[in-house]
């Protein structure tokens, strides 16, 4: 007996201490989404690789905790175990994809929703304490406060640096600026230099997202979360001296939010209220407090961007212009889902399908719905999106089944400290930082010096609440509640920065609704089960780490490297690298268009054989690795088009007919295709397609309202290519934009018929 008492109390210890090492990881990773956040273009880049297999690694070694210690008790939760079908059927959208569509971006994306799966049922698993999940959120606000400092510094100081060193620098010092942003066509007038020019004149902070609606949509379910515990605690935190502490950190997330001017967002905060009165009697009382809090700082915080200059009327005013934009993006989408009603489109391949149904008068191609259900339905069919709200329902449900505030869990391992939550939660913030500037480098430095001291700060000023607060389950479902109401305007459940934190919501709030010790809700899974788990953990993490990971990363590598040399003028070793870069990921197309410019370049001092008939291998290959993809067909049209205007061999003409045409069937609404159409006919002899293309062409421009998008400010050819920047389509004199070209031709056609 007393040998088998310590044996059994260091069976406890060593169970206790790797318990809390995946809590620990846990929490760190789910701190980092913030820092790894990622729009839709990202997700299917694979830019959020890392991530992904932080959180699928994280699962696998949990399923080994689980077969270490078989008296681990699995807490059962349906609506995790129905995200985890739900995510499975997603593949069959991701399957179909293969050959129609853009498979490297659906593989992405799907590995992203696996991670969204296994990140919700560790949540779920392992944050099983009131006070360990009242230090998580903490961390989480510690995290939100700390990028809303950044954002406002960003809005008042950085942005308007920026907008000043461009506009008074001259002219070589743009056109190097866009240059470093990716433009290519730094003509004055271009779209690409116009959309620039308007989103550095624009004030609203993005920090470590891509979009400033993403940055809006994580801060708006903290915000809500905040204000509430907030509120709803005044006696308590009173006696601590904390509720000027936590009004002040929710004044510079309200602040920040502002700055944003997510229309959307805002709404979502006070319309999750009304919807939680509606939802919980006893909260009715609290939600008219809630309420009048929330007009006072939205007030104060309004009138404070008005004295800094960095809102005006135009927020109000041009709600309906927003709207407007919403409804042209939803009623495209809606036809599209229609035509793809059972698997979609494809994770990640939106963005191609969606020129086919985008109007001629809309303003932009989009990557995404900017509605969570149109994503999914759009994404991965009807039979998915049902699914994914059933999920939510019934997590709702049970969530309004139990109210009042989590008791504290009796457990007989000890809990994770609150100090330990804090460490892993600035280890997460280091580690995000870290892995972008060792792979992407999107975050300035300057993000690391101030994110880490304000997070320490922020969480100083929250320990009182972890210790004597509470966390009420309604208020966590309520910032839930935000976050899809919110998801519902703006988009973004693919995105990593904003999704994790409602299924991280969604997860405390559902382990608050279960009591701690109901023997139904915790089992001792059988071995057989146990082993059923492991080795499904380790085919996925085997899997993303060879599907995804390693291909995307190795890809990645070889890319950089042949950008490197090729900026040094070294060829050889850059088709090297770009050839590297296709074998690592023969899935992605990107590869193989940037081997064929690289050729395409070569092409311009010679027509030799040898390099055309391979950079017409790999045009072929990676239009048919994206058939879909509207620009890998104009880029080759272009492409096409000038070497028949050097050259003069008709195969170049005939092919950049046929791929113009193509384009046109992708994106019937550009006026700026069917003119190139036009330019094709008319070098080919056909005078009567000619003319038709003509006339389509400038019906389209007549009903587009963007000025930026007229043809009277675009060219022929808007891609400055290496070796041929000197090469125009010149029809009657250089320099032509669109709109006169056309006026050319139908002159032309007229005098030809004439005669």
């Amino acid at each position: 007996m007393s040998t088998q008492a310590p044996e059994s109390m260091k069976n406890v210890d060593r169970q206790t201490r790797c318990r809390h090492v995946l809590q620990m990881m846990l929490i760190a990773l789910l701190a980092s989404t913030a820092f790894l956040t990622g729009d839709g273009l990202s997700v299917s880049e694979g830019m959020t690789s890392w991530l992904a297999l932080g959180f699928i690694g994280l699962g696998s070694l949990w399923a080994v905790y689980q077969l270490k210690f078989p008296e681990v008790r699995y807490r059962l939760s349906w609506p995790a175990f129905l995200l985890s079908i739900t995510v499975a059927v997603m593949f069959v959208s991701v399957y179909h994809s293969l050959g129609a569509g853009d498979y490297r971006a659906a593989l992405n994306h799907w590995w992203q929703w696996v991670a969204f799966a296994v990140g919700f049922t560790l949540i779920i698993q392992l944050l099983d304490s009131a006070r360990v999940n009242r230090a998580v959120v903490a961390v989480m606000l510690a995290v939100a406060v700390s990028i809303s400092c950044i954002g406002i510094y960003d809005s008042l100081v950085r942005i308007p640096e920026i907008r000043s060193e461009y506009f008074q620098g001259n002219a070589q010092q743009r056109i190097a600026l866009l240059q470093d942003a990716g433009i290519n066509e730094t003509r004055v007038g271009s779209p690409g230099r116009y959309h620039f020019e308007s989103r550095i004149q624009s004030p609203e902070p993005y920090v470590t997202f891509a979009l400033t609606n993403s940055l809006a949509g994580f801060l708006a379910p903290w915000f809500t979360l905040l204000i509430l515990s907030t509120l709803s605690q005044q006696d308590i935190m009173q006696s601590q001296g904390q509720l000027g502490k936590l009004l002040l950190l929710a004044s510079v997330l309200a602040f920040c939010l502002v700055l944003t001017k997510s229309r959307s967002a805002c709404c979502a905060v006070g319309l999750s209220v009304l919807i939680g009165a509606g939802l919980f009697k006893g909260y009715r009382a609290m939600a008219i407090k809630v309420v009048a809090a929330l007009s006072v700082l939205g007030l104060l915080v309004f009138a404070l961007g008005m004295l800094t200059h960095r809102l005006d009327s135009k927020i109000i005013t041009e709600s309906v212009k927003s709207l407007s934009f919403r409804m042209e993006y939803w009623e495209s989408s809606s036809a599209m889902a229609g035509d793809h009603l059972w698997t979609g489109v494809g994770p990640g391949n939106f963005r191609d399908y969606y020129t086919r149904y985008k109007p001629a008068a809309a303003s932009e191609s989009i990557a995404d719905p900017h509605n969570w259900m149109l994503e999914v339905l759009t994404s991965f069919g009807l039979p998915v999106l049902l699914l994914l709200c059933a999920v939510i329902a019934l997590a709702v449900r049970q969530s309004l089944k139990a109210d009042g505030v989590t008791q504290e869990n009796e457990e007989r391992m000890r809990r994770l400290s609150d100090n330990q939550v804090y460490l892993a939660g600035g280890l997460g913030c280091v580690l995000g930082l870290a892995i972008d500037q060792l792979s992407y480098a999107f975050i300035p430095l300057s993000v690391f010096y101030v994110a880490l001291p304000c997070f320490a700060v922020v969480v100083f000023l929250l320990q009182d609440w972890v210790a004597r607060g509470q966390l009420n389950r309604q208020h966590l479902l309520i910032a839930f509640i935000c976050w899809l109401v919110n998801l519902c305007v703006a988009g973004g459940i693919s995105y990593p920065g904003v999704a994790f934190s409602g299924w991280l919501l969604l997860g405390i709030c559902l382990v608050s609704a279960q009591p701690a010790r109901r023997e139904a809700d915790h089992l001792q899974l059988p071995r057989s089960q146990r082993w059923s788990m492991g080795l499904i953990m380790g085919g996925l993490t085997l899997g993303v780490i060879f599907t995804f990971h390693f291909p995307v990363t190795s890809a990645e590598h070889h890319s950089i490297h042949a950008s490197y040399h090729l900026r040094q003028n070294r060829i050889e070793p850059a088709r090297e690298h770009l050839q590297q870069a296709i074998d690592a990921d023969p899935y992605k197309a990107d590869g193989y268009i940037e081997y064929a410019n690289v050729l395409f370049m070569l092409l311009s001092n010679e027509l030799d054989v040898s390099t055309l008939e391979q950079y017409k291998s790999l045009v072929t290959q990676a239009l048919d690795l994206n058939p879909k993809s509207q620009s890998s067909y104009e880029l080759f049209s272009m492409q096409a088009l000038l070497m028949f205007d050097r050259y003069k061999e008709e195969e170049f003409l005939t092919t950049a007919l046929a791929y113009t045409q193509r384009e046109s069937e992708l994106y019937p609404g550009s006026a700026v295709i069917h003119a190139r159409l036009a330019v094709c006919h008319f070098l080919a002899g056909d005078q009567l397609e000619m003319r038709k293309s003509i006339d389509r062409a400038l019906e389209l421009d007549a009903d587009n309202p963007h000025l930026e998008f007229k043809l009277s400010n675009r060219r022929l050819v808007e891609v400055e290519f290496a070796g041929w920047t000197n090469q125009q389509i010149i029809i009657e004199k250089s320099g032509e934009s669109v709109e006169q070209i056309l006026r050319t031709l139908r002159n032309k056609g007229q005098n030809s018929n004439s005669k």
